[in-house]
């Protein structure tokens, strides 16, 4: 005897999965037609037809006129996605300033604010200054876009406890345990808030609207004051058993080495972060770079040796994980643009014969960390049966 509770819980999972792929293929697409659907579905015409049919009635998508003739004098109707109807919150938090902003579907950032912070601030006075915020953005995506977001995402540094949105401890603010994610869901009133390191939303956004999308294995390393790494395996997020997977800036290299923020001493990013360098120098990083494309020898010696430590360093994560892209991004990228291909050509020279034509270090697409946040929103709303 069929269980038919158990029938219909399948049939309506199958056509949500098939509802959102056809909604992912009219967002890849922008505009399509039925017909073309169709093609690349191999769904009958009239579940194409009754598909679509919710999702214009829901307002994803709609008719955009006539296309090119399918014979006998008859038009393909078009069909393209409504860019905002499905909206997400992003919020950085970072050392020294919290910023927020309104992300669509299509990862384009259409509304941001910011708030410069203490870099002594405290979890109360970090949270309600999070929440003010919050608040206005929000109401900001309901009163000029007419729909309410369909998550919030928050990006912070250092290790999160997932998908609980624990902040385990971070190194920036020198804080313990902070449970940001249950105290934002109560002081919003929603639920639907999600908390993720801010190096692994990094890596979702590239592979969800960055260029990375055709490119299911990659690695991308977030290089500032601090240095993180997060892994897309097989299309997927990579986490670890605690979420911790790709804390490379927290490998000890040295035990005898400097003190790091996180308490021991020898970490990798002690060796090769921006906070070394302008420690080093007592100069601004900006300011060690404009030195150095000036042709002075002493930094451009030191600035070398940094070169080394990271592309050994890439050399031996390519090894670990058997990828061959690496995408570097971060503050420290942005100020030095170059140093991506000089990573990449000494990397190239540390790697076995047979994969150094296919290393690929390229600089990160996206650079918004608020569109990065927003990215965790939209990763989880593809990965679950709901069409909002």
């Amino acid at each position: 005897m069929y269980n038919v509770k158990a029938v219909k819980q399948n049939s309506d999972l199958m056509h949500q999965y098939n509802l959102k792929l056809l909604y992912r293929l009219i967002k890849s697409e922008k505009v399509t037609t039925k017909a073309e659907l169709q093609r690349m579905t191999q769904l009958s015409p009239t579940s194409i037809g009754r598909l679509t049919g919710e999702l214009i009635e829901g307002g994803f998508v709609s008719e955009a006129g006539m296309g090119s003739s399918l014979g006998l004098g008859r038009k393909a109707t078009l069909i393209q996605i409504n860019e905002n109807r499905l909206l997400a919150v992003g919020v950085s938090i970072d050392k020294g300033i919290i910023r927020t902003g309104i992300v669509n579907i299509m990862g384009e950032l259409l509304f941001q604010q910011e708030k410069l912070i203490n870099s002594s601030v405290q979890q109360e006075e970090l949270l309600a200054i999070v929440t003010e915020l919050l608040q206005s953005t929000l109401k900001q995506c309901r009163e000029v876009y007419d729909v309410d977001a369909i998550g919030v995402g928050i990006s912070v540094p250092g290790p999160v406890v997932w998908p609980d949105g624990i902040m385990q401890y971070s190194p920036q603010f020198r804080w313990g345990h902070f449970d940001i994610r249950r105290k934002l869901q109560e002081n919003l009133g929603r639920s639907d808030v999600l908390v993720e390191n801010n190096v692994k939303a990094m890596a979702v956004a590239e592979h969800l609207f960055g260029d990375m999308k055709e490119n299911p294995d990659f690695i991308v390393m977030n290089v500032g004051s601090g240095i993180g790494a997060a892994v897309i395996s097989k299309g997927k997020l990579s986490r670890g058993a605690k979420n911790f997977l790709g804390e490379i800036g927290h490998t000890i290299v040295d035990v005898n080495g400097p003190v790091c923020d996180c308490g021991r001493r020898g970490c990798f990013q002690t060796y090769v972060s921006m906070d070394y360098v302008e420690k080093h120098f007592d100069l601004p990083f900006y300011e060690v770079i404009k030195r150095s494309r000036d042709g002075d020898a002493a930094v451009n010696k030191f600035l070398q040796v940094i070169i080394e430590r990271f592309a050994i360093m890439t050399a031996n994560l390519v090894n670990y994980y058997d990828i061959k892209s690496v995408v570097y991004e971060g503050k420290m990228q942005r100020e030095w643009p170059e140093m991506v291909d000089m990573i990449k050509n000494r990397a190239t020279s540390l790697l076995w014969h047979d994969l150094q034509a296919d290393l690929d270090v390229v600089a990160a697409d996206i650079k918004s960390e608020m569109i990065s946040a927003a990215a965790v929103v939209f990763n989880e709303f593809w990965s679950t049966d709901r069409m909002e």
